[in-house]
């Protein structure tokens, strides 16, 4: 059965690929470029092999590599695919498979992928890199197929998991919205560690002692601990990996024991002994309520809308290192600033968005003015308490009252201005956006043009109407101007809801009057 189960995904693989040129021809550049990327690694390993390296250098040189591969195993395929698509578990149901069967099958139809290939080549640099020591070149053999194995077994072991207990798009969704959350927070953290210690050479010795105490880098550090004759570490290198192999198998088995004979109801029956409205019951019996209800429950649940904002704790995070840096006080005075900017931006495209569903402000008359301002209220719901957060804190931390409420006042001005500016602009420019039930991340064929020229307009307007007031605030955070204060407070308020109410009646007119034209663009 396992013979025939790895057949069946060479066969799907080859099919999949000549039925599609152009996943053919994605397939072939992914694997070029993998090649020159861990050719060029294996490469550098053989090189520096025949060198006079210091044992502790060749560790950390191992064990870094072997941790990114490990992350790359498990990462790449939960966040961009959500597991094997061609095994899936749930497929092979009716066939009475057994789960010891069912589990090395899987493990070993993970290994036919590019993963494997660019993992072997980059293991026969490693073997290669450790030559000039025959006892750490032995090991680094003797370990390769188990760190193989290992991978793919944590591999499936995590794209079991989210089958069996984080299955449906908004989970995987959700995986991908936090795989963009980490990759944006990588330099924070880099550059976190790196400031604990004089400089980065002094920090990796301390990285790949944590490393190498985890299934991250603890295959990898094998070779070195016989290198030096380290016995003692080696047992604990191997009980790890031991361990981390008998855990990803437990999780592989309960995960199966789930999908196959414990499956979970469909959401429709989970949600069907459900009572009550949620949000539209708290909200008043009005038409703009409705609608703001509505689109609070698509904050909290549509991917796709929280996916555009996963960049701010990023965004902070960078702005707090800068700070630590540089000791520049700009760089927390701008927070408010960037997410006031940020969120006002995020209805640009929400007519866009709902696609389809915009057919029920169609049908059931929904004024412009309830619909423009019902979206606004949503927004400035929880924009309004974020926007006081990253406006407040950091001024607080690196000013007097003054910078505070100055500070907090251009920000509050620009959220409102910019919220504003998107009620008109959503109501006016459509453009292709994932539909409801794609990732988040999917680019619809044929946008990028359009989506940049709206975006980029909007995001113009919208600093060309608050400019006055950003060079104000730069003039009294690098001067000092008292009687700045009272003018730029005032103002930018009185601005901001100026903007906010002209760009809801602007975009209710526009509405109204092109609301056919509208739902036509959106369900295309």
């Amino acid at each position: 059965m396992i013979a025939v189960l790895l057949r069946l995904k060479l066969r799907l693989l080859g099919n999949g690929m000549t039925r599609s040129t152009w996943q053919l021809v994605g397939t072939i550049f992914a694997l070029l470029y993998g090649l020159g990327v861990v050719g060029t690694i294996a490469v550098g390993l053989t090189v520096a092999g025949g060198q006079e390296i210091a044992v502790d250098s060749r560790a950390t040189v191992s064990v870094l590599l072997g941790a990114g591969a490990t992350l790359i195993w498990v990462l790449v395929p939960l966040f961009l695919t959500g597991g094997d698509s061609v095994m899936d578990p749930r497929q092979l149901i009716p066939y009475g498979i057994g789960r010891r069967q069912l589990v090395l099958a899987l493990v070993l139809c993970g290994l036919v992928s590019i993963s494997t290939v660019l993992t072997l080549l980059w293991q026969a640099g490693h073997l290669l890199y450790w030559r000039a020591d025959p006892a750490a070149m032995l090991a680094a053999l003797v370990m390769a197929p188990v760190t193989l194995g290992m991978l793919s077994l944590l591999s499936q072991a995590a794209t079991t998991a989210a089958s069996a207990w984080f299955s449906g798009r908004r989970a995987r969704d959700l995986f991908a919205v936090l795989g963009v959350g980490l990759a944006v927070m990588i330099w924070p953290i880099t550059t976190a560690v790196q400031n604990s210690f004089d400089t980065l050479a002094e920090a990796l010795p301390a990285i790949t002692a944590v490393l190498a105490a985890t299934p991250l880098g603890a295959a990898a550090a094998v070779p070195a601990d016989v290198a030096v004759g380290d016995w003692a570490a080696v047992g604990l290198r191997l009980v790890i990996v031991v361990a981390t192999t008998a855990v990803a198998l437990l999780v592989i088995r309960a995960g199966l024991l789930r999908i196959t004979e414990r499956p979970c109801p469909p959401a429709a029956a989970r949600s069907a002994g459900r009572r009550g409205l949620g949000v539209l019951g708290l909200v008043p019996d009005r038409p703009w309520a409705a609608v703001a209800a509505r689109a609070l429950i698509y904050w909290m649940r549509d991917p796709r809308y929280g996916g555009s904002l996963i960049v701010l704790p990023g965004l902070v995070a960078v702005a707090v290192m800068l700070h630590l840096q540089t000791q520049a006080d700009w760089t927390l005075y701008g927070l408010g600033l960037l997410v006031a900017f940020m969120l006002g931006f995020g209805i640009s495209a929400d007519v866009s968005y709902d696609h389809s569903a915009f057919s029920l402000h169609v049908t059931a008359g929904v004024r412009g003015v309830d619909d423009r301002l019902g979206r606004a209220v949503a927004l400035l719901a929880f924009a309004v308490p974020a926007t006081l957060i990253a406006a407040i804190l950091p001024a607080a931390l690196v000013g007097d009252a003054t910078a505070v409420v100055l500070t907090t006042a251009v920000s509050l001005g620009l959220l409102l201005a910019s919220t504003g500016i998107s009620s008109l602009v959503s109501a006016r420019f459509t453009y292709p956006v994932p539909r409801p039930g794609d990732s988040p991340f999917k680019q619809p064929p044929g946008a990028a043009g359009r989506t940049m020229m709206v975006q980029l307009g909007s995001m113009l307007v919208m600093a060309a109407t608050m400019l006055p007031e950003l060079v104000l605030w730069i003039v009294w955070t690098l001067a000092a101007i008292d009687w700045l204060v009272p003018v730029l407070v005032a103002v930018t308020l009185l601005k901001g809801i100026g903007l906010l109410v002209l760009g809801i009646r602007l975009g209710a007119r526009v509405y109204d009057r092109h609301q056919p034209e509208l739902f036509q663009q959106v369900s295309d």
